[in-house]
Parts: C-alpha cells; sequence; structure tokens
C-alpha cells in the first residue's frame, strides 16, 4: 500500500463483491486531515505547472517566504487559480469538491504501483487541471504477465444531508457506459503517436478492447465525500456490474471512496493553501 494510501486509511472492502473497492479517510485526526491538505494541494500545483521551478516559488510563498515578482508571479497565480479560480471570486463549492475529489484520486494513483491481483502500473494519466473541460477522468494503463491492461475511470465527489453514495456511484457507471468510448478516445488516441512498440500498439488497439468488453479493458469508479457516507457493504457498487455485466473477471471493475470527516470543509482547505502561494 502506498504512504499515501496508508494515510487515508484505505482498507480493502468486502471479499465477496463483485467491485473490488477501498474506503478510508474516516478516522483521521485534524493533524493528518491537514497533512492531506498539504499534499493535494502540492498535487494541485505538480498537475499545473509540471516543470519544478515555479512549484518552488510557489512553496517558498506557502511557507511564508517572498513571494514571485512580475512575470513569475502572475504566472504562479494563472496556474494556482484553474479549477479553483482566484481569491477574489472563487469557484462554486460544486466545483471546488470535485476537482478536490479528482486530486485525490490523481495522488492515490501515483502511489499505487501495485495491487494485489497482480496489475503493476505502467502509466496513470494526469486527471486535468480544470475538471469542467470535457473528457474523460481518468484512464491508467497497468503490466499483467506480460501484457497490457487499461482501466478507465470517472471520478466523482458525493456530497448531501442524508443520501449514500450509491446514486452517485451509478451515475458515475452510467456515464461510463454511455460515454466511455468517447472518453476513451480522446484520451487514447493521441498516445498513438507519441508511445511506440509494444505501449504504442496497445494504446492503438484500446477502443476496439473497449468494445470488446474483453479481459483487458475494466473500469473503476473514485468517490470524494463525507464520511458519515462512507459505505459499509458493497451494496453501493451494484450498479457498476448492472452496467458493465461482461466485465465479470476479479479487478475489472473497482472503486475508490475517500470518506473525510468533513469534505467540503476539507475541500477549502485544499484551496486556502493553494492560494497561500501565490
Amino acid at each position: 500500500m502506498s504512504d499515501f494510501a496508508s494515510l487515508l486509511g484505505l482498507s480493502p472492502g468486502a471479499k465477496t463483491s463483485k467491485v473490488q473497492y477501498v474506503v478510508g479517510g474516516m478516522g483521521l485526526n485534524a493533524g493528518q486531515i491537514e497533512e492531506v491538505a498539504q499534499l493535494l494541494a502540492e498535487e494541485a500545483m505538480l498537475v499545473r505547472c509540471g516543470a519544478p521551478d515555479l512549484v518552488n516559488m510557489w512553496r517558498v510563498r506557502r511557507d511564508g517566504g517572498v513571494a514571485a515578482t512580475g512575470a513569475k508571479q502572475q504566472a504562479i497565480k494563472t496556474y494556482a487559480c484553474i479549477g479553483f479560480g482566484p481569491p477574489e471570486k472563487p469557484a462554486n463549492s460544486d466545483h471546488l469538491q470535485g476537482l478536490v475529489a479528482e486530486l485525490l484520486w490523481n495522488r492515490i494513483m501515483r502511489e499505487r504501483t501495485s495491487l494485489p491481483d497482480g496489475r503493476r502500473l505502467v502509466h496513470a494519466h494526469s486527471v486535468k487541471p480544470d475538471p469542467l473541460e470535457p473528457g474523460g477522468d481518468g484512464l491508467v494503463i497497468y503490466d499483467t504477465d506480460g501484457e497490457h491492461v487499461f482501466r478507465l475511470w470517472e471520478i466523482k465527489k458525493h456530497e448531501t444531508k442524508k443520501i449514500g453514495v450509491a446514486p452517485t456511484v451509478g451515475r458515475a457507471a452510467r456515464q461510463l457506459s454511455s460515454r466511455g468510448a468517447e472518453y476513451l478516445a480522446k484520451l487514447a488516441g493521441p498516445e498513438t503517436i507519441h508511445q511506440g512498440g509494444q505501449l504504442g500498439y496497445f494504446y492503438a488497439s484500446m477502443l476496439e478492447l473497449w468494445f470488446d468488453r474483453g479481459e483487458r479493458c475494466g473500469i473503476g469508479i473514485s468517490i470524494g465525500t463525507s464520511a458519515h457516507h462512507a459505505p459499509k457493504r458493497a451494496t453501493p457498487f451494484k450498479s457498476i456490474i448492472g452496467e458493465f455485466p461482461e466485465l465479470a473477471n476479479p479487478g475489472q471493475t473497482e472503486a475508490i471512496v475517500v470518506a473525510l470527516p468533513d469534505y467540503p470543509k476539507f475541500a477549502e482547505r485544499v484551496r486556502e493553501i493553494v492560494w497561500s502561494g501565490l
């Protein structure tokens, strides 16, 4: 298990579930929540900036140092405000919570280098800087016994007073079922030019594998939510099997639920940390 997954306390769900799922985040104390928020703020800047020089300047300011000036300061602010909005005009809470759900998934995937079913990470596509941009949320390539397989992910936030995560899981599953081919085409198509060899060939065949629903394709759904919505049984994930009955092998369908004590407050804290580096 990765360090980040360990920090979140991600634990496997029911062994009898046809959907492999993990749930965590519920029991974090205040210090651990702050640590997760700090890591996600850095994740946000790495997703946006890429190169380390501007990220390092952002870190200096976040830690109480001198802010960058001139064009560099403008560049840092432009990157930092993508999806979050600027301090004078913040993004609304729904968009913010969706963005943080994607950052949680992104960090988990980067560290999830091997899985119990034998898959080993080859490449995890980064989430988009702005989740409102059209297209798929996540694509991950694995190697298993010398053969490539993929998982196409849909990432959602779930925040409501009474209803559990099942409706959001179902909505995500239906979205993958109806639009997954389009999402996959947008994510995989460019890689047929950038990647060579066996991996490039795999990207070129990925869309056909999706339509065949064979052993080399699969889907995942990741949810960011509050602790009181953490699923206690496998029931909320049944809709995934309903939408993808052909994906019957272990690990072809999977889910992640990160359920933090107060998810809206946590999302706001991540944004505060990002803004603190301006």
